[in-house]
């Protein structure tokens, strides 16, 4: 349990700027988005709510899960800029039009980086037209100070990998 909670609340706080902080009121945590990556799954949430149980711990009361995009390609592309920058072009379907891309959720760790895409879901009174919806989108990665070295990229089970020559490092 506690570590699903601290991988929540690493992707929740560490991902997107834009992102709602986490709210604590009456005992009560409230985290908008967040993500768990644990031995080779990943499982988007939003409304995540932690209860305190008086002894210094918060315990999951509830979240609602997301479902993943289907993720086709991705493609990496390296800025010819130095220090480099890297995003992932990642092609998919979403599996009706009217739901929407949520916050990709980013982590990095042993030479891999997670990017987990998921969409909305329609609300019991919407409908909408039964088709898959193709998307495309672009992925940002903090590429900044990693060493010389092959890293590999896992969008929603898509891979590819990219190779820095040099250290890619703002000091040089």
């Amino acid at each position: 349990m506690n570590k699903v909670f601290a991988a929540v609340i690493s992707i929740a706080i560490g991902g997107s700027v834009n992102a709602e902080p986490a709210v604590f009121r009456n005992g009560e945590m409230t985290i908008s988005e967040g993500v768990v990556i644990s031995e080779g799954s990943t499982n988007y949430y939003s409304d995540i709510r932690l209860t305190y149980d008086g002894n210094g711990a918060l315990i999951i009361a509830g979240a609602d899960a997301m479902p993943k995009v289907l993720v086709e390609t991705i493609d990496i592309l390296i800025m010819e800029s130095f220090p480099l920058q890297v995003s992932v072009a990642v092609n998919g379907i979403k599996s009706v039009p009217c739901t929407k891309l949520l916050s990709p959720a980013v982590s990095y760790a042993d030479n891999t980086f997670t990017v987990v895409l998921a969409e909305t879901v329609l609300g019991p009174a919407e409908s909408c037209i039964a088709v898959t919806d193709p998307f495309e989108t672009s992925v940002a990665l903090n590429v900044l100070d990693l060493p010389a070295g092959t890293y590999t990229v896992d969008v929603n089970g898509a891979t590819a990998e990219f190779t820095f020559d040099m250290d890619n490092s703002s000091l040089n």
